[in-house]
């Protein structure tokens, strides 16, 4: 990369809170392949090399999605629940949504309007010791 090159944009961001990752995809527009094999690759690595198996996906700056990331999104799922987690999307447009619905994802991952709830969610009540 030249000196002084713009640095290209990332395609998502991951934050750690506890023991939730939380992924934004940053990418408004996810159709030609390298996209959806980047992020579904680094969506994979999260799994596999960090084990993170508690895992929210904010789609709220995703306006359109190839059927490839529905494949990808699917693989991410089936390999979080083969190892006891759980994958959660957040923050879904209505174009997008109404793609969950008509393919009926939506069944198979649950889809909540905001952020915070969706993290919340993975924080089953009476678990910690230290509850006051």
């Amino acid at each position: 990369m030249a000196y002084g090159a713009p640095r290209p944009k990332p395609k998502m961001q991951t934050i750690v809170q506890g023991d939730v990752a939380i992924v934004t995809i940053l990418e408004s527009r996810i159709l030609d392949e390298t996209n959806v094999n980047e992020i579904g690759q680094a969506l994979m690595d999260l799994v596999t090399k960090q084990y993170m198996i508690k895992m929210v996906i904010d789609l709220g700056e995703v306006r359109y999605l190839s059927s490839a990331v529905l494949r990808q999104l699917i693989a991410l799922y089936k390999k979080i629940k083969a190892e006891k987690g759980d994958l959660k999307l957040c923050r879904v447009n209505p174009e997008v949504r109404e793609v969950f619905k008509i393919t009926q994802l939506d069944k198979m991952i649950e889809i909540k309007d905001d952020l915070e709830s969706t993290v919340r969610s993975f924080k089953k009540p009476g678990w910690g010791f230290l509850q006051r």
